[in-house]
């Protein structure tokens, strides 16, 4: 029995180690930037009727955003403010333990960085990637319009696309800016790494669950 103990404590040893690496290079290295490369899908911009920016979260029981969302909110501004689409739909709803819908408060931000308020829809039941684009196509649909840009975090882009044409969306995918700041930043690393890792998890259940 002591055997046992002995070589599954090893075990584990070598499991925390392992473990402890891959932060250390995550954090400190360019690690994130070679193992996110699979999840990326970032295709250059086309003109559509409508685009969609995914939620990420509200920082609980407050009306701030998360870096990472106010980053695809950027983005999506800014390709609306080229003229590629003249709606925008922000889509998230309330979250876990959340006061706030995470529609009701980027809606506030896009029109804070100069999308008029009637150019600015508010998708407010989405819970997930999955309902993301189930409660968008329904918005495009009542509207009758067949094309979109998606709009999300770079290590998002694979899974949000797949989930999109999935449901039979038109869409062009797109990767959202990071801000320049970050990008030798311990903590955003460390950050980042953690999104990464949730994002191969949750690719393998949509694929199980058949949503991609």
């Amino acid at each position: 029995m002591k055997k046992v103990l002995d070589k599954i404590a090893t075990v584990l040893l070598w499991v925390v180690f392992a473990c402890s690496v891959f932060i250390l290079l995550s954090t400190f290295t360019g690690l994130n930037s070679i193992i996110v490369q699979p999840l990326i899908r970032d295709e250059p911009p086309q003109k559509a009727e409508v685009i969609i920016i995914l939620g990420g979260g509200v920082i609980k029981d407050t009306r701030t955003l998360p870096w990472g969302v106010e980053e695809r909110i950027q983005r999506g501004v800014e390709l609306y403010k080229q003229g590629l689409a003249p709606k925008v739909i922000v889509t998230g709803g309330l979250i876990a333990f959340n006061s706030y819908a995470e529609s009701e408060v980027m809606a506030p931000y896009a029109r804070r960085l100069g999308v008029p308020a009637e150019d600015v829809i508010e998708e407010a039941m989405a819970k997930d990637t999955f309902t993301n684009a189930k409660y968008s196509n329904q918005i495009m649909q009542k509207n009758n319009w067949r094309t979109a840009i998606m709009v999300t975090s770079d290590f998002h882009t694979q899974r949000a696309c797949l989930v999109f044409r999935k449901q039979s969306i038109e869409v062009t995918c797109v990767a959202a800016y990071k801000r320049p700041g970050f990008n030798k930043s311990t903590f955003r690393n460390l950050n980042d790494m953690q999104s990464i890792i949730r994002e191969y998890t949750a690719t393998v259940y949509y694929w199980l669950k058949g949503y991609i």
